[in-house]
Formats: structure tokens, C-alpha cells, sequence
């Protein structure tokens, strides 16, 4: 049961820091998944596969219990409605769940992490590690890794569907069609980058965890077990107790990294007497280390988006599993935000059932926010889920252009190209009914099959329904005319864009919030880090999942650079 390095949490981060620290065979290695594991020759059908809308809402790889505030609750107002937000209990994590989009982010993310005093994060440094992890499958020269673990290739404009062609022709005036997303920072029309190979997701469970690195001697991979604590000894961490199909044992190590998301790491560092001493003592945990800035600074990309039902002309050709093929790259422009801040996707399907087949939507991301929301615990009781308030659009600069970003999308769905291949088009959201109906099982496919007939086959009634339910394209005629009542939308209707981040940043010595070092070490105490999501100073403008990959490569070079 003694270790060098026990990692807790076999998500995107984790399975890289395994893969990586194991390559040395002198050091033994303790990997614990609370989910399933997937082996390489033994991945479901789900997760593989190259439509992620099976995946994203499959409770058996969740957190099924886990509710977030879509924005911070009023005081005096009863029970906050809170929402699901899907975090992967599963080998890989995100990676095994996400959108399988393999985005970096632009130069001055990591320039600013730089500046901040982070010596080492700044976009030079970074790029040799983005370049480490992937096999570009498309493009080649000084911006592409050709050798690495994750495959990325992308889906160009011969293969998209109508609907994406004609949002095309809509922004390609003003953002210029460019085929490399990752190898431009300019504004523009992007086929987006997918970690993806032969129509098949690449999770980091496959890409790093594969056949090799599963036979190595020193590295042992422990999946569906529970971490009920982190072990101390004074100051120093020195392992985990953890549950195992029934039994709770200790397991010790020189170092103990924790590995579990924005969520469930600042929640474990909680629990086990690091963070905010008042919040502690409150719930009768012992402090180990007063770190108010854990689970501080949560940071999400906020998203918006307009729905449409589709003529057949704009659907997925049969058999076409990839859904969402374009990003459009722009900069709002609004005063303090950084240029490329924001991003628009037409989406091709908003389902996997015969509905969903039919219909789809046009969203909008701030794709570099600035709204803070917290992670704080509930109990003591490890098996309780946090309490997350995301807070979202609560900064004015996120609200407003969020608002503009509907202004876009309105303007791109009344030209004449995108109506041509919709039969109508209303507000859409995420609803726990939706996420319902997104489990695939034979209930939800009957019930969606009648109604894409009768969507399909009797428009009374399905601008009868979707008036009922949604409003008609006149109460978006209103909105453009009153920008009150787009404000009052956005509030209601902004949604995760399943990218918390942040909760346990590294910061300089001077920074009262900084809950780590730059080399991902845990301050006030010894033989802990923490390496995923959750240690970004401030959010990227991108996906997060191919960045928390490259963050968890060069944690490893400073990991075993470590002298013990």
C-alpha cells in the first residue's frame, strides 16, 4: 500500500499524470477512478462514439447528484432552482464525455498567466506541451505536434451538413474562411478541431492509458473507487483512504495529487481541513491550512442559443455521426475584453432521437468571461455534492456581450441563405426535460419519433407547440426592437458551457487567493498538488479540456523533476 505518487481522480489530468510518471519504472504509481474504468479494446459504444450528445447525458458516467446555481441565488426567496450540470464520473473524464473539441486557446491566455507571476505558464511555454500531446491528422510545421497521444483531425466544409453551410455563407464576409483554428489567432471561420480518429472519440483513458502503459509493473489502476479523505500527518500529506467494492483501506505516498475537477477538488481539499478556516471550523473540520481563495474564482464559459427545426435540406445526411463541424472565431470589441473573446457554432442535431435528428440551433459563447462564481461545501460528509453557484453572466461585461451575441445570431438566422433550410426557429435552453429526453432509452424514442413526424408533416401544430413552450420568432422580432428584453433573457436563459475552471488557482506568493504555487503545489502544506481545470488563473478563451491536458503534461515534468 505505500506509494510514490497516489492520483486521485482518473480524469483528462489524471490519466495523463499516470501515463507519464509511470514512463519512470523506478516510481510507483496509484491512479483511483471513483467511475469505470474504459481499456482501450473495451470502451462503450457511447463513449466512442463521434456523436458526444449519448455521452454528455448518460448518468452511469456522472456525478448524478451534483446541482449548480445557474446564477447566485436572491436572498429571501425560498429554495434557489438550481440545474444539473453534467461532470464525468468516468476513466478519462471530460475527455470520455465532452464535445471532443481539441482547441488551445490564443497566445495571450497564457501570456496573461505570465503576467500574472507565473513564471513558466506563458504561451511559449505552453506550446511545446500542446505540441506533445497531439497527432495532428490534418496539418503539419512549427504549430502541430505529429507524434503525440491525442489524434485531432477535423470535419471540412465538403462534409457539413446544409445548415452549417449556410451560417458559412452568412460570416465568412466578415470572418474569413481559414482551415487551421489551432495554428491562427486571427478572427475567423474555422472547421473546429476534434480528438478524434476514424469517427472515433480519443478519451485520454485510450490515448495515454493504452496497452503499454497498462502493463507496466509500477503503474496500478484502481477504478470505481470512492477517496473518502486525504491522509495527513501534521503538514504533509502522506495518502488517501479510499473505498474499493466495499472495503476502506489506507494507501500511502511520498505525494499525493489530487486530480478530481473544479468541483470535486476544491470540495476534497475542504474536507480535508484546507481552505477557508471560517467555513471549516463551521462544519467541525479540523484546519489544516486557511486558504480562502479554494473554491474562490470559479470560471465558466457562458452560452446562448437560438433553436430552429430543420427543412431536410439542412440535416445530417444519413449515417453522419459529427454534428457541429464550424466555429466562428470573432472579437466583441467591448471595452476590456480581450480580442477573439467570443465564438459562434451552428449545431446540426439537438438529439440523438428522431426529434432531435431534425432539429438544431445556432449558440453563442463568451469565450474569455470574467464572472466568478464559488464552490462551498454543504457538510463534512464526504458523499455530499458541494454547493456550486456559477454566477453566470453576473459580470456586466459577460451579460452585455452575451446580449450582443444574440444581436448576431438573429441577424445570421433572417438572412436569406439560413431560412431557406428552416421551417421555424424560437428561443432555446437547457431544461432538465431536455437533458431527460437526451438519455437514450426505447421511452424517450417513441415519444420524440411522433413528434418529429407531426413537426415534420402538420406546422399547425408545431408552431402551436413551440409557441406554447418557447415563443415564435415574433417575440424575437420584440427583442430586437426592446434590448430590456433581450437582458431579461439572458438572465433567465444563460447556460454552462460545461467549463468550470479555476477553483483552486495557482498564484505568487503575494496573492491572499492563490491556492497553489506554479508548480501546482498546495500552499501552507506538504506532499500535495493539484493539477486539472480547477488551477487556472483565469479562464482561456477555448475549450478547456486539450489545455488541462498540456497543463497536466508539464506538471509532470515538474513533478518528476522534483528531487525526493
Amino acid at each position: 500500500m505505500q506509494f510514490d505518487y497516489i492520483i486521485i481522480g482518473g480524469g483528462s489530468a489524471g490519466c495523463v499524470l499516470a501515463s507519464r510518471l509511470s514512463e519512470n519504472g523506478s516510481k510507483q504509481v496509484a491512479l483511483f477512478e471513483a467511475g469505470p474504468d474504459t481499456p482501450p479494446d473495451a470502451v462503450p459504444d457511447i463513449i466512442s462514439d463521434s456523436y458526444p450528445g449519448l455521452s454528455y447525458f448518460d448518468p452511469r458516467y456522472h456525478w448524478t447528484k451534483l446541482r449548480v446555481y445557474n446564477r447566485s441565488p436572491k436572498l429571501n426567496s425560498g429554495t434557489p432552482k438550481t440545474a444539473k450540470l453534467e461532470q464525468a464520473r468516468v476513466m478519462g473524464g471530460g475527455s470520455s464525455i465532452n464535445g471532443q473539441f481539441a482547441v488551445r486557446g490564443l497566445p495571450h491566455d497564457y501570456d496573461e498567466w505570465e503576467e500574472l507571476g507565473l513564471k513558466g505558464w506563458s504561451w511559449d511555454n505552453m506550446l511545446p506541451y500542446f505540441k506533445k500531446l497531439e497527432r495532428d491528422l490534418d496539418f503539419d510545421g512549427e504549430m502541430h505536434g505529429k507524434t503525440g497521444n491525442i489524434p485531432i483531425r477535423r470535419v471540412f466544409p465538403q462534409d457539413w451538413a446544409g445548415f452549417t453551410k449556410s451560417v458559412l455563407k452568412a460570416t465568412e464576409q466578415d470572418y474569413p474562411y481559414q482551415p487551421d483554428y489551432n495554428g491562427s489567432f486571427a478572427d475567423g471561420s474555422f472547421p473546429l478541431p476534434l480528438s478524434n480518429e476514424n469517427e472515433r472519440r480519443v478519451s485520454t483513458a485510450v490515448g495515454y492509458l493504452h496497452k503499454e502503459a497498462r502493463s507496466r509493473k509500477n503503474l496500478h489502476i484502481i477504478a470505481e473507487a470512492f477517496v473518502e479523505k486525504i491522509l495527513f500527518d501534521g503538514k504533509r500529506a502522506t495518502g488517501a483512504k479510499v473505498t474499493v467494492a466495499g472495503q476502506t483501506k489506507e494507501y500511502h505516498a511520498r505525494e499525493v495529487i489530487v486530480c478530481s475537477g473544479a468541483l470535486h477538488s476544491p470540495a476534497i481539499l475542504m474536507r480535508a481541513g484546507i481552505g477557508p478556516a471560517a467555513q471549516l471550523r463551521r462544519l467541525g473540520i479540523d484546519v489544516v491550512a486557511d486558504l480562502p481563495g479554494v473554491g474562490e474564482n470559479l470560471t465558466d464559459h457562458p452560452h446562448l442559443a437560438v433553436a430552429a427545426h430543420f427543412k431536410k435540406s439542412a440535416r445530417l445526411r444519413p449515417g453522419q455521426r459529427r454534428h457541429i463541424f464550424l466555429g466562428v472565431r470573432y472579437s466583441s470589441n467591448h471595452a476590456d475584453c480581450h480580442t477573439g473573446d467570443m465564438l459562434l457554432m451552428p449545431v446540426n442535431r439537438a438529439g440523438w432521437h428522431p426529434l432531435g435528428k431534425a432539429m438544431g440551433a445556432l449558440n453563442v459563447c463568451v469565450n474569455k468571461s470574467y464572472s466568478r462564481g464559488t464552490v462551498t461545501l454543504k457538510s463534512a460528509d464526504q458523499r455530499e455534492e458541494p454547493i456550486v453557484d456559477l454566477n453566470l453572466a453576473s459580470d456586466g461585461r459577460d451579460l452585455m456581450r452575451l446580449v450582443d451575441g444574440f444581436k448576431r445570431i438573429y441577424r445570421i438566422m433572417m438572412t436569406p441563405d439560413v431560412q431557406q433550410h428552416v421551417n421555424t426557429w424560437f428561443l432555446a435552453g437547457y431544461s432538465d426535460e431536455a437533458r431527460a429526453l437526451s438519455i437514450r432509452k426505447p421511452s424517450n424514442w417513441i415519444k420524440t419519433a411522433s413528434a418529429a413526424y407531426a413537426f415534420d408533416y402538420l406546422p399547425f401544430f408545431r408552431e402551436a407547440l413551440l409557441k406554447r413552450k418557447f415563443g415564435t420568432t415574433d417575440r424575437m422580432h420584440a427583442m430586437m426592437r426592446d434590448e430590456e428584453l433581450i437582458v431579461d433573457w439572458v438572465k433567465q436563459s444563460v447556460w454552462s458551457g460545461w467549463h468550470v475552471s479555476g477553483t483552486c488557482k495557482m498564484g505568487v506568493d503575494g496573492d491572499p487567493m492563490a491556492v497553489l504555487d506554479s508548480e501546482c503545489r498546495v500552499r501552507g502544506v506538504e506532499g500535495l498538488r493539484v493539477v486539472d481545470a480547477s488551477i487556472m488563473p483565469t479562464i482561456i478563451a477555448a475549450n478547456t479540456n486539450i489545455t488541462t491536458i498540456a497543463m497536466a503534461e508539464k506538471a509532470a515534468d515538474l513533478i518528476l523533476k522534483t528531487p525526493h
